[in-house]
């Protein structure tokens, strides 16, 4: 059995540098060490685990199945190791190797995370990001664990986590831009006549994004009295639908004009009043004070707090 004591442990940054390079020369321009380094690195640790972990190919280099194995767990130790070191210490985003998991809904992979690919590639290059979908049972214990950094959506309150509301979102109807019925507004003849796609499990049944806890009045009420043609478990696939059928859908505002500005549906004003939710973002206590997650949390707030939305 190989014991961890008699492996070099300086070897794992340079072993996982080049499981995400696949290159020799560029694993030694990140690290700034000299080719032959990498290359002699490479090969004690190649000696001292047994495996030939990385083979060359005309395509470049491919892992073994035990470098794969290796990887998943020595990238997952060097970043906490890492968290533990900068809890405190300045956090230098242009230079930090750091990997980030938060959890955000379907909702906020297609409204807000490629705003925050685009500051991220430009402000911190090596950091990597993870993005899981929001889960809300969940939720509390994962960020508890550490293993997700940041949770970005709609939750209730829990004891532990830290909240920061970032805006208030509202709802509006999609339809596609040629629908032979609805014109510039939805009136409420067309919203409890016209057949509509909604969203939600069929665990925890249609639109549950509309049930948020929060007082939507007209909407809640009026919602539960429409005709249902097709439910779907995502957002992802409701301009799709929309956009080749005459259905109608609810949904949030920043998400109605992303999809609007596909060209092939178009926003339209419900003919009812309804309460806004908050959309915030939450991170447990025992973060507070770790530096990687206080510039993450700046970063989004910067991003989409109510004065930039």
């Amino acid at each position: 059995m190989l014991n961890i004591r008699n492996i070099d442990l300086n070897l794992l940054p340079i072993f996982e540098m080049l499981m995400h390079e696949r290159s020799v020369t560029r694993t030694a321009s990140r690290l700034g060490l000299s080719q032959p380094a990498v290359s002699s690195a490479l090969k004690r640790l190649r000696e001292q685990v047994g495996d030939p972990l990385l083979m060359r190919t005309r395509t470049g280099m491919r892992p073994t199945p035990r470098a794969e194995q290796i990887f998943a767990t020595v990238a997952q130790a060097l970043d906490a190791i890492q968290n533990s070191v900068q809890t405190g210490a300045a956090f230098a985003p242009r230079e930090a190797r750091r990997s980030f998991n938060v959890m955000m809904s379907d909702i906020g992979e297609v409204v807000y995370l490629p705003r925050l690919i685009r500051r991220l590639q430009r402000d911190a290059p090596a950091i990597r990001l993870s993005v899981q979908r929001l889960a809300r049972p969940r939720v509390h214990d994962e960020l508890a664990a550490g293993t997700i950094d940041l949770a970005v959506g709609w939750m209730e309150p829990d004891d532990g986590l830290r909240r920061e509301d970032l805006f208030d979102e509202t709802f509006v109807g999609i339809v596609r831009a040629d629908h032979p019925r609805i014109g510039r507004r939805l009136t409420p003849t067309q919203f409890m006549t016209e057949w509509h796609v909604v969203v939600g499990r069929h665990d925890f049944g249609a639109d549950t994004y509309l049930h948020t806890g929060q007082p939507h009045h007209d909407l809640a009420r009026t919602t539960a009295q429409r005709k249902i043609a097709i439910q779907v478990p995502h957002f992802l696939a409701v301009p799709g639908v929309v956009a080749n059928t005459d259905l109608v859908c609810i949904v949030p505002r920043q998400l109605g004009q992303v999809y609007a500005e596909y060209g092939q549906v178009r926003t339209v004003p419900l003919p009812f009043k309804s309460a806004p939710f908050t959309v915030s973002q939450f991170w447990h206590e025992r973060f507070d004070r770790d530096q990687g997650n206080i510039w993450l949390r700046a970063v989004i707030k910067d991003l989409f707090a109510a004065k930039k939305m």
